[in-house]
């Protein structure tokens, strides 16, 4: 059954708008004040003031849901309060509380209700919401929110409907083999942790925000496409009419290849873990 709903048309703007059923989805309740802090826009500027990132900008304010990626709190089952939306990402958040008392923020995965009891030990049940040590996960369970190092935190696979598979040990014995969404195969250290099930929010590539401001609020702003702009201001630029870039391929506006083009550190030490590079 599809989550996702579509506005009444009033207005052009609102004509495509395709948004998730959040009165089906999510529990209406305030974020807990005590995992929450402010931040500030940095309207992608860096310390010196200088725009690092284009098109960033303009958006809402919003304060941080602190998300605990580690599930450091071992062998303490903790019961499932709410289900949250957070505009500091693409999935849902669920806040916890475990049996001493502490509540605690964490990723939501899909199919994961109000109620619903998690735990994290190095060895536990394979059950939605548990997290447990990567190396006791049966082979083709899926799991998010996987550490890189071990202690250090999940790194992998927590945006939107994302997941990845665990396949089985590499012939050393050290790693794990997972599968991850973008179709890359990489080795995980065996004592790393990771989340079972996939990442709520599922839906989320086929929402449509419908019209410019709504994108305004999440602080993307506009982009000048490189063919509208002069030649001394883009290598696209110039020219009578509609045509091509009139290069090899494209380029970015300081000139560097843009699409086609592997950017990876060749030297990166984790470019050893990687089995098989994603899907093109």
């Amino acid at each position: 059954m599809s989550s996702l709903k579509t506005i009444v048309t009033r207005s052009s703007g609102k004509r495509k708008i395709i948004l998730p059923n959040y009165k089906e989805l999510l529990s209406f309740e305030k974020p807990n004040k005590k995992l929450t802090k402010s931040i500030k826009n940095q309207a992608g500027r860096n310390a010196q003031g200088k725009i690092t990132v284009r098109h960033h900008g303009g958006d809402s304010k919003r304060k941080y849901r602190e998300i605990d990626f580690k599930r450091n709190k071992y062998d303490i089952v903790a019961t499932v309060k709410t289900i949250e939306y957070d505009p500091n990402r693409t999935a849902f958040i669920s806040l916890i509380c475990y049996a001493d008392g502490t509540k605690n923020y964490i990723l939501a995965p899909q199919g994961i209700k109000v109620g619903d009891k998690v735990i994290a030990s190095d060895l536990t049940d394979v059950k939605l919401g548990n997290a447990m040590r990567i190396k006791n996960i049966p082979d083709g369970t899926f799991v998010h929110n996987v550490e890189l190092v071990p202690g250090q935190g999940g790194k992998m696979a927590r945006s939107a409907g994302t997941q990845a598979q665990i396949l089985g040990k590499d012939e050393t014995g050290k790693y794990v083999i997972v599968k991850l969404s973008s179709g890359e195969m990489r080795k995980v250290p065996n004592d790393a942790f990771a989340s079972i099930g996939s990442v709520s929010n599922q839906e989320h590539n086929i929402t449509c925000v419908g019209k410019a401001g709504t994108n305004r609020h999440l602080g993307i702003k506009p982009t000048v496409r490189g063919s509208a702009m002069n030649p001394c201001d883009h290598p696209h630029g110039g020219g009578e009419g509609r045509q091509g870039v009139g290069r090899p391929g494209p380029l970015d506006p300081w000139g560097k290849r843009r699409m086609g083009v592997r950017t990876r550190n060749k030297h990166k030490p984790s470019t050893a873990l990687i089995v098989r590079r994603r899907v093109k």
